[in-house]
C-alpha cells in the first residue's frame, strides 16, 4: 500500500501512533509510507521504528502557496495533498492519503483497491443538506457536489496527471482565497466535486462528534463501542477533540491509547 501524509515536526510522535495502528491492522502488506514535511529529514526518524514500514521524506514547496489562506490550524501543508500528483513518483497510481490524528482499526485492503471508475477522488463526508449547500454556493462546485472530509482520501494519480491540475489548484485559491473556511476541502469540492466517489463516513471516517450526532437521531441502534468494534475501519479525531489532551470528551479515547508511540524520545 502507498501512504501519504503531510506533517511538521510537532506532529511526529502523533503520526507514528497513527502508523502503529496503521501497521497492526495492516500486517500483511508492505506500507510505501511518503512524508511530505519541509521540517524534518530522515534523521529525525532514527528513535522511530513499525514493522511492514518504509519511509520516503519529500520536501516541497511553491511560491504560489505563500499567499493561500493559511492559519494555526491549517497551514500550508494542508494543500499539499491536493497537488499529490505533482510531487509523488511517476509509477505510482494511486495513493491513501492519512492524517495523522487516526487510529486505523481494520485492514484497509477494500477501500485501496477501491474501483475510482474514472473518478479522481474516495472519501467521506460529515457534512449535509443545508451546510453541504451553503458550501456548493460559497465553492462554485457542481450542483449535488459531496463535500469531503479530506483526512482520509483515496487518490486517482494516474488520472490526476492528465492534466495540470496545480494550475487548477492555484487559479482556484487565488480566486476564492478570502472566502476559503476548511481550504483544502473548499478547494477539492469546487473543482472535483463531480469527479468524486463517497465511502460510508461511520466505517472510515468516524469520530465522536459524528456519534453524538448520529444517536441523537437514532432512538434504536446506537453507534457504541461493541458497534465500533463490529463495524469500524478508521477514526479519525478530527476538530479540537483530541484523545491525547485532557480536555478530551468521548468514548473513542481508548483506541489512541492503544497504539500511542511510547518509545519516542522527542
Amino acid at each position: 500500500m502507498n501512504i501519504l501524509v503531510t506533517i511538521n515536526k510537532k506532529y511526529l510522535k502523533i503520526l507514528f501512533t497513527m502508523l502503529n495502528s496503521l501497521s497492526f491492522n495492516n500486517s500483511k502488506h508492505i506500507l510505501n509510507v511518503y512524508v511530505v514535511a519541509n521540517d524534518l529529514t530522515i534523521s529525525d526518524f532514527k528513535n522511530y521504528h513499525v514493522d511492514n514500514v518504509k519511509f520516503t521524506i519529500i520536501h516541497f514547496e511553491d511560491e504560489i502557496l505563500d499567499s493561500a489562506p493559511t492559519s494555526k490550524r491549517y497551514p500550508s501543508v494542508i494543500y499539499y495533498r491536493l497537488l499529490a500528483a505533482k510531487f509523488l513518483p511517476n509509477d505510482l497510481d494511486r495513493i491513501l492519503y492519512l492524517d495523522p490524528d487516526i487510529i486505523v482499526l481494520k485492514d484497509l485492503s477494500d477501500l485501496y483497491n477501491s474501483d475510482f471508475n474514472g473518478n479522481y477522488y474516495i472519501g467521506s463526508s460529515n457534512v449535509k443538506n443545508i451546510l453541504r449547500k451553503f458550501n456548493e454556493v460559497k465553492n462554485g462546485a457542481p450542483k449535488k457536489a459531496p463535500y469531503l472530509n479530506t483526512g482520509v482520501l483515496l487518490i486517482n494519480l494516474k488520472e490526476l496527471r492528465k492534466f495540470d491540475q496545480s494550475k487548477e489548484v492555484y487559479n482556484f485559491i487565488l480566486k476564492k482565497r478570502m472566502t476559503l473556511m476548511l481550504p483544502d476541502q473548499d478547494v477539492l469540492q469546487g473543482l472535483y466535486g463531480d469527479k468524486v466517489l463517497q465511502i460510508d463516513h461511520l466505517k472510515y471516517n468516524l469520530s465522536d462528534r459524528t456519534i453524538t450526532l448520529y444517536n441523537l437521531k437514532h432512538l434504536v441502534n446506537k453507534i457504541d463501542l461493541n458497534w465500533v468494534e463490529q463495524n469500524c475501519s478508521i477514526i479519525h479525531y478530527f476538530g479540537r477533540n483530541k484523545p491525547w489532551k485532557n480536555s478530551y470528551r468521548g468514548i473513542l479515547q481508548d483506541y489512541y491509547l492503544k497504539y500511542e508511540y511510547k518509545e519516542a524520545k522527542l
